[in-house]
């Protein structure tokens, strides 16, 4: 039954979606690709399902659907879980890696002959991901964390080069497009000439530019700034006979009616792809669009499933990227900055230099052993060039330009310059840091900026500009404090009437109803980021369990290593942070939504020692829980399916693995029935 509900409550969220887009087409575009019968029929069906098996999640967007018709009531960014998750690459600026990315791709394969690579240009973009359902696109998602992006469908509707419903053979039932959104150079220097007349901010860069644009609230906004777009790939796709080659694919793709940029290469030899290396970054200027570097990936898609993926990236791609041009200058003065997690940062200062049209008078030295590495003394000469043509970085110290007499060293401090409490220093880092966490007012005002940020709790109306104002009252000196904030407290503040300071003081309140893995990063605690956060949040599943980890219960964590452990048990051991910590927990409801591995009674020994592999989309529980729960009773997992694999676990669409099992004879379990052998209670 359980299963059933789910399964209709997705098929609404699905027709919603759809009707938003259909009601966009004809009452924004005045473009419908639906008779009036079909749309009715459409709305008919949603409406049936709505009144039948509809909850309060899908009741919401019926008000927004039914009641409030029109293109102008769509421009909103909800959340868009990717299907499959967009990882990014990892990248170099050397070209001798790409001879160490092919040998090491032989090694892991155990293989001597030559891999046939794809070659293309990594475009300096926004990631965008394309879902079509027969044909139709439905709905567009910036990257975001890797799993879950902003919609921005009614925007990317505005983009000419994306085709709206796909034409050619093959179609897919569904599949993810992915691909890059770009301004071209010519546009933004007209765009920037707008705004320079007009006395409006200027942005910094073509990809600055385009991101801004596609996060407009009004479509007809984005659709003036003539964005463009280039594929690179896909993601989920069913209902398709998918080939083995990467290259073949994108060309399955180039028929749909996308665009693909005409400079790849498809080759197995590493001097050829030094030399389309070498020949694009020669040519790049002649682009109309940025580009920092090219990809390379590992053509076959049946190899890519051998190398693997790491955390964030995969293995069987990299970029790289293109070296800069360095530029002489002179270290004028060395500042120190205090970031939000405490870490102190360097700050080199030198003589305004250009690179590449941009003027630059600073680059970050990051801690205490890169100074040390390059011998750098303030007065010296320095080569200072733009990493990946964006961030300004010290290449070297022109020690031989050295004037002993004009030089002198950096002192570095050993009190915070904002709350003086003693820095410690971090030797497995080479940072200096200020423990005091809540209590130093420069790191302060970061740390309650991220608590209150979107991906942690989300408190609308609370911005920079409001929180500095609160604190410069006294209103506000950690984040339990905005939990007791009064309308008439509120309206202190320059610009907040009454009707806002409501709707700020409701929002709070709805953010006490927070995730256990939001609630941890919205802490800001050093090196614990969102995935971090889920995992710990994974490992011990609520509250209590993570206010009494310490050091060697964190170590255990799969991913967290002793850097992270050390990091977080020095964040809970604190007296203020304690204090703080308890307070918030009685006062917000924190919940993990995740199976508690302390209360699973089974007996479990037919997982004990046995090969598991997962395959398709789980729609019941969370496919890591399952891992998890596996992993905690001795069982292994495994990414791809080999003769010793003893059970294949197969949610929705679960694809060639399948196929694979049964030549094999493994053992198919599929979800359901895997919750019922966990003995698992959704």
């Amino acid at each position: 039954m359980v299963y059933l509900m789910n399964l209709m409550i997705n098929e609404i969220l699905y027709l919603y979606q759809q009707l938003k887009f259909h009601n966009y087409l004809y009452y924004t575009l005045d473009s419908p690709v639906l008779t009036d019968l079909q749309y009715d029929n459409l709305y008919k069906k949603t409406l049936e399902l709505e009144r039948q098996y509809g909850n309060d999640e899908t009741k919401k967007i019926s008000k927004i659907v039914f009641n409030k018709i029109g293109g102008e009531n769509l421009n909103f960014f909800s959340k868009c879980k990717h299907n499959i998750p967009m990882l990014s690459l990892n990248s170099t600026d050397k070209i001798e890696d790409i001879i160490y990315f092919d040998s090491k791709n032989k090694k892991i394969l155990n293989i001597q002959t030559d891999i046939m690579y794809f070659c293309d240009l990594k475009f300096d973009g926004l990631a965008i991901n394309l879902l079509y359902r027969e044909g139709i696109l439905i709905s567009a998602s910036t990257r975001g964390d890797g799993r879950t992006g902003e919609n921005v469908t009614n925007n990317i509707l505005m983009i000419p080069s994306i085709p709206k419903k796909l034409f050619g053979d093959n179609i897919p039932k569904i599949i993810e497009i992915r691909g890059e959104v770009f301004m071209k150079k010519s546009d933004f220097l007209l765009l920037n000439q707008k705004h320079f007349i007009n006395n409006k901010k200027l942005f910094s860069n073509p990809r600055n530019a385009a991101a801004g644009s596609l996060r407009q609230l009004d479509p007809l906004i984005t659709q003036k700034r003539n964005l463009m777009f280039f594929v690179y790939g896909y993601g989920f796709c069913s209902g398709f006979n998918q080939c083995n080659s990467h290259y073949q694919r994108l060309m399955y793709i180039k028929n749909w009616g996308f665009p693909l940029h005409n400079k790849i290469l498809l080759s197995s030899n590493v001097n050829n792809i030094l030399r389309f290396y070498k020949k694009i970054y020669l040519n790049r200027h002649d682009l109309d669009f940025d580009i920092d570097g090219i990809v390379i990936k590992v053509n076959l898609v049946s190899l890519q499933e051998k190398l693997g993926f790491l955390e964030k990236a995969p293995r069987w791609a990299i970029a790289i990227k293109f070296f800069s041009v360095d530029v002489e200058t002179q270290v004028l003065n060395v500042t120190f900055h205090i970031g939000r997690t405490g870490i102190i940062t360097p700050v080199a200062h030198f003589f305004p230099i250009v690179i590449s049209g941009v003027t630059i008078s600073k680059a970050t030295l990051h801690n205490m052993n890169i100074i040390n590495k390059i011998n750098l003394k303030i007065g010296d000469y320095v080569t200072v060039y733009r990493a990946g043509d964006v961030i300004p970085k010290i290449r070297k110290v022109l020690v031989k330009k050295r004037k002993i007499k004009k030089i002198h060293e950096i002192i570095f401090p050993t009190q915070c310059m904002s709350c003086n409490t003693n820095l410690v220093q971090l030797s497995y880092l080479g940072s200096l840091f200020c423990p005091s966490g809540f209590i130093c007012a420069a790191q302060n005002l970061k740390r309650l900026i991220h608590f209150t940020s979107k991906q942690a709790l989300n408190i609308n109306g609370l911005g920079k500009n409001i929180i500095e104002k609160l604190m410069h009252k006294g209103l506000v000196t950690n984040p339990v404090d905005f939990f007791f904030l009064k309308p008439s407290c509120l309206c202190q503040i320059p610009g907040i009437n009454i009707i806002l300071s409501k709707k700020i003081v409701f929002n709070i309140e709805k953010s006490k109803t927070i995730t256990l893995e939001k609630f941890i990063y919205s802490l800001g605690i050093l090196y614990v980021g969102l995935s971090i956060s889920r995992r710990i949040a994974d490992h011990f599943c609520c509250i209590n369990y993570f206010l009494s980890s310490n050091y060697s219960s964190l170590c255990k964590i799969k991913g967290i290593g002793k850097n992270i452990s050390h990091s977080i048990s020095v964040f809970l051991k604190n007296n203020d942070n304690k204090k703080i910590l308890l307070k918030l927990k009685n006062i917000m409801k924190i919940s993990s939504k995740i199976v508690d591995l302390r209360n699973v009674d089974i007996n479990y020994q037919w997982i004990q020692g046995k090969i598991f592999v997962f395959s398709g989309l789980f729609l019941l529980i969370k496919r890591n829980h399952l891992k998890l729960l596996i992993e905690k009773f001795n069982g292994i997992i495994q990414l791809h399916i080999t003769k010793n694999v003893n059970f294949l676990v197969i949610g929705k669409n679960s694809g060639k693995k399948l196929e694979i099992s049964n030549r094999f004879k493994i053992k198919i379990i599929r979800e359901e029935e895997m919750i019922h052998l966990l003995n698992i209670k959704i």
